[in-house]
């Protein structure tokens, strides 16, 4: 399941519910599939996969592919998007000494930002073969 059909399906938020009420906003991204008695008004989306917003694993490999629908998303939503992830390219105690390092900053803070994230986390990282 990509992320996206939960937040398309399952969430909304007031600035959603006042948009469509008010006519502000037209539509939900994909009304025919929105359930409104299974709706969770949320706050925020914490992102913890390590995968975009839309797209899942696949989307990953073209940064950017679905960037109007996740734009709209969001939009809609009007809520912080965050990622928190792990590090798995590189240790804690690399971090700690020298910061986040070249293809781990791409992971960790480009392809999050791409997606809209307005924030990412460090969430854990490896110990050994471990991740703490």
């Amino acid at each position: 399941v990509e992320g996206h059909t939960i937040v398309r399906d399952l969430l909304t938020s007031d600035h959603l519910e006042a948009g469509l009420e008010s006519g502000k906003i037209k539509s939900r991204v994909c009304d025919e599939s929105f359930d409104a008695s299974k709706a969770v008004s949320i706050d925020a989306i914490v992102n913890t996969i390590g995968f975009p917003l839309v797209g899942g694993p696949a989307g990953s490999l073209e940064a950017g592919r679905n960037i109007d629908l996740s734009t709209k998303l969001l939009q809609n939503l009007n809520i912080p998007y965050l990622v928190s992830s792990p590090l798995l390219l590189q240790s804690i105690a690399s971090w700690n000494n020298t910061g986040v390092q070249g293809l781990q900053s791409v992971v960790l803070y480009s392809l999050p930002e791409l997606d809209g994230a307005i924030d990412t986390i460090v969430l854990g990282g490896l110990q050994g073969d471990e991740i703490e």
